[in-house]
């Protein structure tokens, strides 16, 4: 396994330098992705003065912070577009990178989410890297120059896998079943009155009662089967005889996440599935 070898070589395991580099180019279309979705949830205008955005900042961070969050607010995602633009191209690419990473440090300061975390570490892991190309053109040949960064993001995507199953196995709710139960309900009850285009699944027949607490077996096979997948598919995506499986199991997995929440999980899946390149050495 390259993983384990370039560990015990200090990281001198050559790999395809085109692995990171289209991996480059795909974390940046997360990032736009995310800035455009996020802008249509109406976070340009999320402090403005009197808006409730504005006073709920006020109250967690007192009215000196959140004057100067406020203030950044705006300058920092269009610095933030313009670094994931020039990261797509390789423009300056560790640059971009750090720029973007720093607009997504701000961001946590008023919305904390596992998934904007993910994608900032991604941009990060990014800066060690020796050829992430200045175009988009890919390089011919494998070195050493990426194995350090790409060590960095299987490691971290590895880390996003077996931490969010600790948390569910943690949770009797889950393990139950009744989290899943509870929430095909709420979206079910949801759907018509929002106006825009969230919970995309179809239907999964959850009824009041399985809402209530009388999630039946399925429920329970169902969070099952989601705590298993993702254990096993980061050490099945080291794994030439499994890969393909790992690849499967995983873009069916994150198709039924993005199916919750759409537009808020399209980057965050995009991002993560792009980590499956980083796999292969």
């Amino acid at each position: 396994m390259w993983l384990l070898e370039s560990l015990s070589n200090g990281f001198d395991t050559p790999v395809r330098d085109a692995n990171l580099q289209v991996y480059r180019m795909l974390l940046a279309a997360a990032v736009l992705i995310k800035i455009g979705a996020t802008a249509f949830l109406g976070d340009w205008n999320r402090f403005r003065p009197g808006g409730f955005g504005r006073y709920v900042l006020e109250r967690q961070r007192g009215v000196r912070w959140a004057r100067f969050l406020a203030a950044v607010h705006k300058p920092l995602v269009v610095a933030r577009g313009i670094a994931a633009v020039m990261l797509f191209f390789g423009v300056a690419p560790k640059i971009a990178a750090l720029i973007a990473a720093v607009g997504f440090l701000h961001e946590l300061s008023y919305e904390y989410r596992f998934n904007t975390i993910y994608i900032s570490l991604s941009l990060l892991c990014l800066l060690p890297a020796g050829r992430l190309g200045d175009s988009l053109s890919l390089s011919d040949g494998s070195s050493s120059a990426n194995t350090w960064s790409q060590f960095l993001i299987v490691l971290l995507t590895a880390d996003m896998y077996w931490n969010s199953a600790y948390h569910k196995v943690r949770s009797s709710q889950f393990v139950s079943g009744l989290s899943l139960a509870q929430l095909a309900y709420v979206a079910r009850q949801a759907k018509p009155l929002l106006p825009m285009w969230e919970y995309a699944h179809p239907p999964l027949g959850a009824t009041r009662a399985a809402a209530a607490g009388g999630a039946g077996t399925r429920w329970r096979v169902l969070a099952v089967t989601v705590v298993v997948l993702e254990v096993l598919i980061p050490v099945g995506l080291l794994v030439p005889e499994t890969r393909s499986a790992a690849i499967a199991a995983g873009v069916a997995l994150h198709m039924a996440f993005l199916g919750i929440l759409p537009l808020r999980l399209a980057p965050f899946t995009l991002a993560t599935l792009a980590a499956y390149l980083v796999f292969v050495p």
